[in-house]
C-alpha cells in the first residue's frame, strides 16, 4: 500500500468529489515507546482511495494526531545505515497513462510524462509509474507481476554515506553498495520489495 501524509476527514471527502474513493475515515490509537523508553500514545486517521483497476495495491492517507510530534519525531528516524529521507517508490504498469487521471487525484499533484510512464512530486518524495520494462532497464531487477494491474515494485531512499551499508548487518555482502553508486537489495533480499539506496543530492 502507498500512503501519504494527510488530512483525514478532509482527504475522505476530496477522494469522494473525485470519485476515487468512499470509505469512512478510519481511526485507531496504541501505545509506542520513546527512544528512551517512555510510553506514550500515538494516534491516527487514515482515508482510503481506490483504484478499480489496480486490486493490488492500494492507497491511503495518514494523518497523524494527539499530537503528532509523538510519532514524526526526529529521534525515530536514526538508523545505521544513514538513510536521511524517502527519496520516493516506484510503481509498475503494463500501460501507465491509464492510471494517471487516479494517480493525480490521489496526490493532488501534477504528472510530468516520461517517454515510459510518468512522474509526480510530493513534498515527502517522488511517485513514479513506469512500464515493467523500463523498470528492470533502471534498476537491473525484475519487476512484479503485472497481469493484475499496477503494483508496487520499489522503495528509493536517499543516503548522506553510502559506504556506511556496508557496516549494516542485514545488508552487508550486497554488490554494489558503495559511495556514489545506487545501492538495490532486489525481491529475494527485501519481502517483495526492492530498496534503493541513493546518495542524497
Amino acid at each position: 500500500m502507498l500512503v501519504l501524509k494527510g488530512q483525514g476527514p478532509a482527504d475522505a471527502e476530496d477522494f469522494r468529489r473525485k470519485d476515487v474513493g468512499d470509505f469512512e475515515v478510519y481511526d485507531f490509537e496504541r501505545e509506542g515507546k520513546r527512544p528512551d523508553g517512555t510510553p506514550l500514545k500515538v494516534s491516527f486517521a487514515l482515508a482510503f482511495a481506490s483504484d478499480p483497476t489496480a486490486p493490488d495495491a492500494g492507497f491511503f492517507t495518514c494523518q497523524h494526531r494527539h499530537p503528532p510530534g509523538n510519532f514524526w519525531n526526529p529521534e525515530f528516524q536514526k538508523h545505521a545505515n544513514g538513510v536521511t529521507s524517502v527519496a520516493g517508490v516506484v510503481l509498475v504498469a503494463d500501460e501507465p497513462e491509464r492510471h494517471r487521471a487516479f494517480m493525480q487525484a490521489f496526490t493532488a499533484g501534477e504528472a510530468a510524462s516520461a517517454g515510459d510512464g510518468f512522474s509526480i512530486a510530493t513534498p515527502r518524495g517522488q511517485i513514479e509509474m513506469r512500464t515493467p520494462a523500463a523498470f528492470t532497464r533502471r534498476y537491473g531487477v525484475a519487476a512484479p507481476d503485472t497481469a493484475r494491474g499496477p503494483r508496487l515494485a520499489a522503495i528509493r531512499f536517499a543516503v548522506a554515506d553510502a559506504g556506511r551499508l556496508q557496516d549494516v548487518p542485514e545488508l552487508a555482502g550486497i554488490a554494489g553498495l558503495y559511495e556514489g553508486n545506487s545501492g538495490i537489495v532486489g525481491m529475494d533480499d527485501a519481502m517483495s520489495a526492492v530498496m534503493v539506496f541513493e546518495p542524497s543530492r
